[in-house]
């Protein structure tokens, strides 16, 4: 735990910005807990801070380059306050940050933010901080003795965040080692946490409130948990914390295909407060690209999983994931992936156009040989065969009652769909178990409470219901 601030640092207001995954938004929730409960204070506005803190993602070059926008932007700002750069991207580059942006005070690693107070302190004394994560050659065991994998998760404060849902980390790392994946090399190795502290930590986040709790890992159904004799797999961690009284939805994201047994299908159905959404990104329908990948699976095999999940749960809602452009990608390959959407009824899927990730085994190995143009119509033309196949799949909800979460007023809520002259009711936004996005018109004070709706119209991406009295 950090130690308190002296009375001179006891007004420094800090601001965090958070780019990529939900688990960099889980480590900012953790790190905003954190320095709340060390004495700082968190602020919305920039402009009134004395820390600058940026959270961030190294999956993709875009998301760097919004980095390199913000800095540039910082390195012109006529306020010296602390700047801090966080999570992958800090840990993929290092000092190296400081040679382009020599202003920064902070760089820290995603395995080291529990020590990001004294970071803080140490930068306000004039002092750089570079605090990065063992790298990957040093092997598992060094990552193992560090405990910075529960410290954060440990002493969350229940009190930030949403006020009805919450990310809880199961385990960090991949060992997959796709090609195109900067993630095991930012992240670590495969590391899950205790059962019985994820178990605790979920138990306190309920008694707090929070209903729907999602678990998350790089593939977090490669859970697996070993002490002595006793060996605790995914299933068995969902049936655990599926009776944590006061848990009504259990979600989980990202999952890998291989490493979807039917035991976890069997507990999807059988677990009444567990929700029948599944994110299993399968990157492309081509068996050779999929081999280029690294992706240890064949087209034949991610098939057979989405039949099993079909036949256990008709009802289930699949998601995924597509890279287009990737090296040597033939027009055959591309329309596989176009093939699997199709057959795989996906909810939706998030497409993206491949670039080399430096560090990655396929910038070091692979040719960059699809042209952009290529690229740009093939993620055109999956993107709307998802729509057609998405369009189908949110049509067949009009008509039917659903229950949601709702989360609060929607983004489009100067654009209302169903118009009321009460000014006490927004259009609001809520998701059903299914994570089907859908907006109505209601009461603010409904935020953060589930509701019945039945659903009148639908887009491709959006469901439009009206609440039931």
């Amino acid at each position: 735990m950090m130690c308190g601030l002296s009375d001179s640092e006891k007004t420094m207001k800090v601001y965090i910005e958070t780019l990529g995954c939900q688990m960099n938004r889980l480590d900012s929730e953790l790190v905003t807990g954190q320095l709340l409960g060390a004495g700082y204070e968190i602020v919305e506005d920039l402009d009134t801070a004395d820390v600058f803190l940026i959270n961030t993602c190294s999956v993709r070059q875009q998301a760097e380059n919004k980095v390199y926008s913000r800095l540039g932007r910082e390195a012109g700002s006529d306020r010296r306050r602390i700047v801090g750069v966080l999570g992958c991207m800090a840990q993929r580059r290092g000092s190296g940050l400081l040679k382009r942006y020599p202003f920064v005070d902070i760089i820290c690693g995603p395995g080291q933010l529990h020590a990001l107070g004294e970071m803080i302190r140490r930068a306000a004394d004039g002092e750089q901080t570079v605090a990065c994560d063992p790298d990957r050659k040093d092997g598992r065991a060094a990552f193992e003795g560090n405990s910075s994998i529960d410290s954060l998760d440990h002493d969350r404060d229940t009190a930030v965040g949403s006020p009805a849902q919450a990310y809880v980390r199961v385990m960090r790392g991949c060992d997959k080692f796709c090609t195109y994946c900067i993630v095991p090399f930012v992240r670590g190795p495969e590391i899950s946490r205790s059962p019985d502290a994820i178990y605790e930590e979920v138990k306190q986040l309920a008694n707090a409130g929070r209903s729907e709790i999602t678990l998350l890992g790089q593939t977090v159904n490669s859970y697996r948990y070993s002490a002595g004799d006793r060996a605790v797999g995914f299933s068995d961690l969902l049936e655990r914390l599926s009776g944590v009284p006061g848990v009504r939805r259990l979600r989980f994201v990202t999952s890998y295909p291989t490493d979807f047994g039917d035991d976890i299908l069997h507990a999807m159905r059988d677990l009444p407060n567990v929700c029948r959404y599944i994110h299993c990104p399968p990157q492309s329908g081509s068996d050779r690209i999929l081999k280029t990948m690294n992706r240890k699976y064949t087209r034949t095999q991610y098939d057979s999983f989405i039949d099993r999940a079909y036949e256990i749960m008709p009802d289930v809602t699949i998601a995924g994931d597509f890279i287009v452009g990737f090296p040597s990608e033939e027009e055959v390959d591309h329309e596989a992936s176009a093939d699997l959407i199709r057959r795989s009824r996906f909810k939706n899927s998030f497409i993206f156009k491949y670039s080399a990730r430096a560090g990655t085994v396929g910038a070091k190995t692979l040719e960059d040989n699809v042209p952009f143009e290529v690229k740009r119509r093939r993620n055109r033309e999956l993107l709307a065969v998802q729509a057609e196949v998405s369009l189908e799949h949110f049509q067949s909800f009009v008509g039917r009652e659903v229950e949601l979460l709702v989360e609060g007023p929607s983004p489009l809520a100067d654009k209302p769909i169903n118009v009321s002259d009460d000014p006490n009711r927004l259009q609001m936004l809520g998701r059903t178990s299914g994570d089907h996005i859908t907006v109505f018109q209601g009461p603010v004070s409904l935020a953060g409470q589930y509701v019945t709706a039945r659903i009148t119209d639908a887009t491709a991406f959006t469901l439009f219901a009206e609440l039931v009295e």
